[in-house]
């Protein structure tokens, strides 16, 4: 069964784009065929894993551009007597088992009718298949490729689209940065989620006789990407450090117990395992029992992976060598992207361990 985990904060440029992608592509280099999904009408993940030109040309295109996740639904939104169809999805950039669904700068056109139809809680059968149908679309997808898992971006809001991408998910990653704002979005963040998940198991029935019924699952929480704080001395600054230990603190005493109450966080045996088999790999500064991982802020390295059309932790020195980037330089940025890769390695190895049957509270 294909596990689909969300990357969702109401909070805006926390690094959920980037997650996706890296935790994507881990994903791949263990072995699985995985889905991108871009949830977000910026488009910016399928624009990552595509590379810039390909994404151009790609909207460009008349035999692609329709070949996008919106496009895909129009017909279910716009009434039409036509059935949901997989299409040609493209590979990511470089790697020949990271697929992606496009996305579109115009999917949130469909946010009042979703909003309606989840309001209305399957009483108008005009409605009824909408709330479905976007997971059903993905779900085609994934039988055509033999996905086994699927990431998906949603964009930084508490609309009816986030709403119903996050209903049908299985897990979901809440990527924070260390600002202010991120500690008021975790401290919440809790309420929202709950009340998604609440009603969703209040109106599942009522939906189960749709074309579309609503996919039966149940979002589990893997843990904070506490990321893009400055790297100093191998350690988050000390104010960077301050502000995520605050997060962590808000995590543990009010995001979790609100999440565990409606039965939507692992086993508290799975947090403590994936953590104490990573401690050793991570910063000594990420306590968090809940913390998947610190991510520093290397913006050197990103152009040189954008140009690769890779992750940063997938460059080596080559590629260096490819965008100018030579000497004492060359250097220090080796064991930046090892770092890199052994933290998305810890990352994406507890996603596995905390997604897993095992790991789900009975």
């Amino acid at each position: 069964m294909v596990s689909r985990i969300a990357m969702f904060n109401h909070k805006g440029g926390t690094g959920k784009t980037v997650s996706a992608y890296n935790i994507g592509w881990k994903l791949t280099q263990h072995g699985h065929n995985v889905l991108l999904v871009d949830g977000d009408s910026q488009v910016n993940l399928t624009a990552l894993a595509l590379g810039y030109d390909r994404f151009d040309a790609y909207y460009d295109d008349p035999s692609t551009k329709l070949n996008n996740i919106k496009d895909g639904v129009a017909p279910v939104f716009e009434g039409r007597p036509q059935a949901l169809e997989a299409f040609e999805c493209p590979l990511a950039e470089n790697n020949d088992k990271l697929f992606v669904l496009p996305g579109h700068a115009d999917l949130a056109a469909y946010e009042g009718q979703l909003s309606l139809a989840q309001e209305t809680s399957g009483s108008l059968s005009v409605l009824k298949n909408l709330p479905g149908a976007i997971h059903a679309l993905i779900g085609l997808v994934e039988e055509k490729y033999g996905i086994d898992y699927t990431i998906i971006d949603l964009n930084p809001g508490l609309g009816a689209l986030n709403q119903n991408f996050f209903m049908g998910c299985d897990g979901f990653v809440v990527p924070t940065n260390p600002d202010p704002f991120s500690l008021m979005a975790v401290e919440t963040l809790g309420t929202h989620l709950t009340k998604w998940h609440d009603w969703k198991i209040a109106n599942i029935e009522k939906f189960a006789d749709a074309g579309y019924p609503l996919r039966d699952s149940m979002p589990v929480f893997m843990g904070t990407i506490n990321a893009r704080f400055n790297k100093h001395a191998s350690k988050a600054a000390k104010k960077f450090d301050d502000r995520i230990k605050k997060i962590d603190q808000s995590v543990t005493e009010n995001l979790v117990p609100k999440l565990a109450a409606s039965g939507m966080v692992a086993s508290k045996e799975c947090y403590e395992e994936a953590h104490e088999k990573w401690k050793h790999v991570l910063t000594n500064d990420n306590t968090g029992l809940y913390a998947l991982g610190r991510v520093p802020d290397f913006q050197g390295l990103i152009h040189t992976a954008t140009v690769s059309g890779v992750p940063i932790f997938a460059l080596d020195e080559d590629k260096l060598k490819s965008d100018g980037i030579q000497g004492v330089i060359l250097e220090k940025a080796l064991p930046n992207i090892n770092q890199f890769d052994e933290i998305f390695e810890a990352i994406t190895a507890k996603i596995e361990l905390l997604i897993s049957d095992d790991c789900r509270e009975t």
